[in-house]
């Protein structure tokens, strides 16, 4: 009788440890800078996306650095959106946008822009240069 019940406890616990759904996937933090013609880019939106079509995205500071948080590592494309390079503050006074650069349109999309970056497996910094 024990061997039944041992037997039966031992194929439950098999059967349960396979409906634990899926694994959750890892995911890291990534800084960076956004360079065009090798200078850094002062706005905008980076984005990146994943092989298994997750992506993740981030604003891009006027010193042309962001950081994505929940990006899956590996290959990743890229994409980039410019934006105004205005800055407000709490007072509602604003400085004047300074002059932008003009990135072209294809580095918007994904399946155009030709930009890809490793994410490294533990995160940490990587540079998306758009060419």
């Amino acid at each position: 009788m024990k061997s039944k019940i041992a037997a039966l406890l031992a194929a439950s616990l098999v059967f349960l440890v396979g409906c634990g759904g899926a694994p959750a996937k890892k995911v890291v933090t990534v800084t960076g800078t956004v360079k065009y013609k090798g200078e850094p880019l002062k706005s905008g939106i980076v984005k990146f996306q994943a092989s298994n079509g997750d992506f993740a995205t981030a604003m891009v500071g006027p010193d042309g650095k962001f950081t994505i948080t929940d990006v899956v590592p590996g290959e990743q494309k890229v994409a980039y959106v410019g934006g105004p390079t205005s800055t407000g503050s709490s007072d509602g006074s604003r400085t004047a946008p300074e002059k932008q650069v003009s990135v072209p349109a294809k580095f918007g999309d994904f399946q155009t822009s030709g930009v890809t970056v490793t994410v490294p497996d533990g995160g940490g910094e990587v540079t998306v240069e758009l060419k």
